[in-house]
């Protein structure tokens, strides 16, 4: 059920706009000044606000400002409902973020069709916020591997990198790399090389135990993992974890020149927040999983 905000010092006034939006099938809740109304937004964002605009205290441009500064990109329309009618005053009230302007006293059919148009924009609104959202998962989401792919975790790095430098936090990058997957696929076929990727991505996955760290395929048979407020201890110990999680997974590989089962090698490093780029801390990262490889794979180097 759609929930409208009705936001007028007046107790009558209240009362005749919630009588005139009965017919509309929807939550209304009333509020009597704007303080009352910003508090109400914060709890749940509603679909419409119908508002005064001489209140005490906040008046409704106020409000309206204080509310599409809060409420950001999500847009819900907002009808003006007043004595005021001059130009300076209609002109202003869009200027703040309004969306239409009624005159007192407006006759219940006029303000019932233009909330019923307005709560139609509204639903229209929310499904495109929805639509966008699942567009926004899929263009960071790997299909094969059912974890993010490498445009996630570069946008995720992007985001921890400037609240680490800004806190001077510890931030560290996992790099790392399936053994003998060449093998793995010329032997077993590509059928079965992409139930290998989903099984170690899931034990990967499964490995993590922070809902803060950040699991990417970053390319082919390579992962790459994020994990923010850790330093180099720390993640070394998750490096191993993941070492031992593949060592229980014992997925088969019997042409591997490692184990007789799937492993991974790993490459990891701390970020210099202030002093190098964030391709700079891959390509450290890549130099310590080829030492990992060099010392004989399913290892981990820093």
């Amino acid at each position: 059920m759609p929930q409208v905000i009705v936001v007028d010092d007046s107790r009558t006034q209240r009362r005749i706009v919630s009588e005139y939006l009965r017919p509309l099938n929807c939550d209304i809740v009333l509020c009597e000044s704007g303080q009352e109304a910003l508090i109400t937004v914060s709890e749940r964002i509603p679909d419409l606000i119908i508002l005064d605009v001489e209140m005490p205290g906040l008046s409704g441009f106020d409000t309206c400002k204080a509310i599409r500064g809060f409420l950001q990109e999500h847009w819900v329309p907002i009808i003006y409902l007043t004595g005021r009618s001059n130009p300076e005053d209609v002109v202003e009230g869009l200027n703040v973020g309004g969306d239409t302007y009624l005159s007192k006293p407006v006759h219940k059919d006029v303000l019932s069709a233009i909330a019923k148009a307005m709560l139609r924009l509204s639903s229209i609104q929310a499904e495109l916020m929805s639509a966008n959202k699942k567009l926004d998962e899929v263009a960071h989401f790997d299909v094969l591997t059912q974890i993010m792919n490498r445009r996630g975790y570069e946008d995720m790095l992007m985001r921890y990198w400037k609240d680490h430098r800004r806190r001077n936090a510890d931030l560290t990058v996992m790099l790392m790399d399936i053994d003998n997957f060449k093998k793995y696929n010329d032997n077993y076929g590509h059928i079965q090389g992409d139930q290998c990727l989903r099984q170690v991505a899931q034990t990967l996955k499964q490995a993590l135990k922070r809902p803060i760290d950040v699991l990417a395929r970053y390319g082919g048979e390579e992962f790459v993992v994020l994990l923010p407020d850790t330093a180099i201890d720390g993640a070394v110990k998750v490096a191993q974890r993941f070492i031992d999680a593949m060592s229980e997974a014992n997925i088969p590989h019997a042409f591997s020149d490692c184990q007789p089962h799937v492993t991974v090698s790993i490459g990891l490093t701390h970020a210099k927040l202030e002093s190098e780029t964030s391709k700079d801390v891959l390509e450290r990262a890549d130099k310590a999983l080829y030492q990992a490889k060099e010392a004989g794979r399913n290892c981990v180097r820093y």
